[in-house]
């Protein structure tokens, strides 16, 4: 594993735990307000019981029957307690599910209670009394009324529901650990390709360096092995040192372009008129055409403006004509076309001549990529593979598309597509009143 892969590999742990935690904290604080909200809500419930229990003790007004009725729809346990002259009693209701033992339990804890309200546990079960106290001075007796509620199946909810909640939280966690791994393959991969992309620029930079320094080494060694020798008669040395020079001068240039693009130094955008700055492109053009015997056509509509970075748009127009003037053939044809729609412009260059078989066509906008693959096959035209990679750099700089449609042997079709300016809008408006 080479140090950038181990960098990638540090910097998708990293993503992932952050991930992992930021969410794993979410979801326990989610958990963690629902499960204390289930706690809360239990609590109000069972104070809300003893407190109605306890105003309606020890008899509710009314018949026997609404007593008993009353009693039977009731929860909790009501103990009274009367202290007097006459003696001391004690009065339990609601206590059928109770034997004997475990009501004279709760009675002899409930003695033991300081406070108005109180929690004990016995044997097992768990149990939540109010208390209330009242006084008769002229009989000097004290009633004490105590209403109880066994919570222990309300308590056996709740760690069911907190078990059941940290296992769908850890289940939670799990499933937030897998997405992770898928999201941080998907947010590392452009990292790890420009990483690529700019490992394969450098290798091969260097290999289209290495040859023209080759052959400018090997032209000095044999101007060097004749010392007396004239200029004229190292001419031809001398134009291989210039020509090699030339080539390497030139792959810079793409490159420093090419830089430029990737980081959208392209100064201000402005408002350009896109129809004359293609006319005068295509105009630049011409003689090569004349010299080739290509017939070119150009629909270019007129008044066409976009906001943008102009000297990436004059590349962009001039790559894609000079793409097509290499690689269309003597007496061919070169079609060029320039519109604009409420989507926005769109121009199209189509070139006549042997197409771009489908295997390369995702390919082509791949810097020093070349359908023949021979590096030095276009080293006399220039031609390095950099030009299309440019293209698309300055066609997203714009935030448009560039596609390449080819049938693999009679014709190739560059369409670029550039999102419409409020410019535009205004330009189609007017020439749809002028047609009306």
């Amino acid at each position: 594993m080479t140090a950038q892969d181990r960098a990638l590999d540090k910097l998708r742990r990293r993503f992932i735990a952050i991930f992992v935690a930021v969410g794993g904290l979410f979801l326990l604080l989610a958990y963690g307000v629902i499960f204390a909200s289930n706690v809360v809500q239990t609590d109000v419930s069972i104070d809300e019981r003893l407190s109605e229990a306890l105003d309606r003790a020890p008899i509710p007004a009314g018949s026997e029957d609404e007593m008993q009725s009353w009693l039977a729809r009731n929860a909790c346990m009501i103990v009274v307690e009367v202290t007097g002259k006459a003696g001391a009693g004690t009065y339990s209701f609601n206590t059928d599910d109770l034997s004997e033992k475990e009501l004279n339990g709760i009675v002899a804890r409930l003695d033991d209670i300081e406070d108005e309200n109180a929690d004990f546990e016995i044997d097992g079960r768990y149990f939540r009394a109010h208390r209330q106290i009242t006084l008769d001075g002229a009989e000097r007796e004290s009633v004490t009324v105590y209403s109880v509620y066994d919570w222990t199946d309300d308590r056996t909810d709740l760690i069911n529901s907190g078990v059941t909640t940290a296992v769908i939280y850890l289940f939670c966690l799990v499933l937030l650990y897998i997405f992770g791994q898928l999201v941080s393959r998907q947010i590392i991969a452009p990292v790890k390709q420009s990483y690529e992309q700019q490992k394969q620029l450098v290798a091969d930079a260097s290999h289209e360096l290495k040859t023209p320094l080759a052959i400018i080494g090997a032209n000095m060694y044999l101007i060097k092995s004749d010392p007396a020798a004239t200029v004229a008669e190292n001419e031809h040395w001398i134009e291989n040192v210039d020509a090699q020079l030339a080539r390497m001068s030139a792959l810079i240039t793409d490159m420093l372009e090419l830089f430029r693009a990737d980081s959208q130094a392209a100064g201000v955008k402005t408002e350009e008129n896109l129809s004359e700055m293609l006319d005068g492109t295509l105009l630049s053009f011409e003689a090569r055409c004349f010299e080739k015997n290509i017939e070119l056509t150009q629909r270019i509509m007129p008044a066409i403006t976009l906001n943008c970075y102009a000297k990436q748009m004059e590349r962009l127009f001039n790559i894609l004509m000079d793409n097509a003037l290499k690689y269309t053939p003597e007496k061919g044809k070169i079609e060029v076309e320039l519109h604009a729609d409420k989507r926005g412009v769109t121009a199209v260059f189509t070139n006549y001549g042997a197409g771009i078989a489908k295997e390369h066509l995702t390919k082509i906008f791949d810097r020093f990529y070349r359908v023949d693959n021979a590096r030095t096959q276009n080293a006399s035209a220039g031609s390095f593979g950099l030009g299309l990679s440019l293209a698309k750099n300055i066609v997203m700089n714009h935030d448009g598309e560039i596609v390449c449609d080819s049938d693999g042997t009679t014709y190739t079709k560059f369409t670029v597509r550039l999102p419409k300016s409020a410019s535009q809008a205004a330009l189609l408006k007017r020439n749809k009143k002028t047609n009306e």
